[in-house]
């Protein structure tokens, strides 16, 4: 399990159980009133409340439980955006914010990822990163790892089954990666499966992923999620994590 997947499944559990508690209580009301209030056919039944078919019952209007029911659902969803504000700001968080990943590493210097907080406090944190570039163009993905050395970022390429020759992007484990990214033709966005990540890649114009390798980083996949054309459902990478 990488820190993005750990960041984002504390976020997945905690929705999963607020998701519970609002079925819980919804669906009781639900089936209480469905049954509690239904006639038996052909009975008789008093009519204290004068309710006509096809007339609202104006006089049955409660002010506080209509308040109560648009209030509420409003401030879940307030609280749930804000708790899930701060972990996806470590992943998007601007290159020159240096609460999160630091500055950029200097030659020699380790990047020494930390996951700091737990379930959806949790965010990532580092000390340092270094710098990388991908470019995306039908239908391959570029990986250019500039002046870094080989031991931190370097590229081969590999045959796979169904996406066939594709290019491989080695990165170490324990170090925090800045991908600059842009596109030569149309709009791509590579997604990281094992790390949780992506981001639209675009014509003429350079957008930035995190992108934080720790211990444990399993090889992965890496597809394109922007439909670019013919052979979108093959633009594939792969990337190799290293000790």
């Amino acid at each position: 399990m990488t820190i993005q997947n750990a960041l984002f499944d504390g976020l997945w559990d905690y929705y999963i159980w607020i998701s519970l508690l609002v079925s819980i209580f919804t669906f009781t009301w639900l089936y209480h009133h469905s049954f509690w209030y239904r006639s038996d056919k052909g009975g008789e039944h008093d009519n204290p409340d004068e309710i006509e078919v096809g007339v609202f019952p104006k006089h049955n209007d409660d002010m506080k439980l209509e308040v109560a029911w648009t209030v509420a659902p409003f401030l879940l969803i307030v609280w749930l955006t804000y708790i899930s504000w701060l972990p996806l700001a470590s992943v998007w968080a601007p290159v020159d914010d240096a609460d999160f990943h630091g500055y950029e590493c200097e030659e020699g210097e380790s990047s020494n990822n930390a996951l700091v907080g737990e379930g959806y406090n949790a965010i990532v944190e580092s000390e340092c990163y270094h710098v990388m570039e991908i470019t995306g163009k039908q239908w391959v993905w570029q990986f250019d790892c500039l002046e870094l050395a080989t031991e931190l970022c370097d590229t081969s390429s590999e045959t796979i089954e169904v996406y066939g020759t594709v290019p491989v992007l080695h990165l170490k484990e324990g170090e925090t990666y800045l991908a600059i990214m842009t596109s030569e033709d149309v709009t791509h966005a590579p997604w990281f499966l094992g790390l949780g990540t992506k981001e639209d890649v675009l014509y003429g114009q350079d957008t930035s992923l995190w992108l934080t390798v720790v211990e444990g980083t399993s090889d992965q996949i890496i597809l394109c999620t922007e439909y670019c054309g013919d052979a979108h459902s093959v633009m594939a990478a792969m990337l190799n994590v290293h000790s």
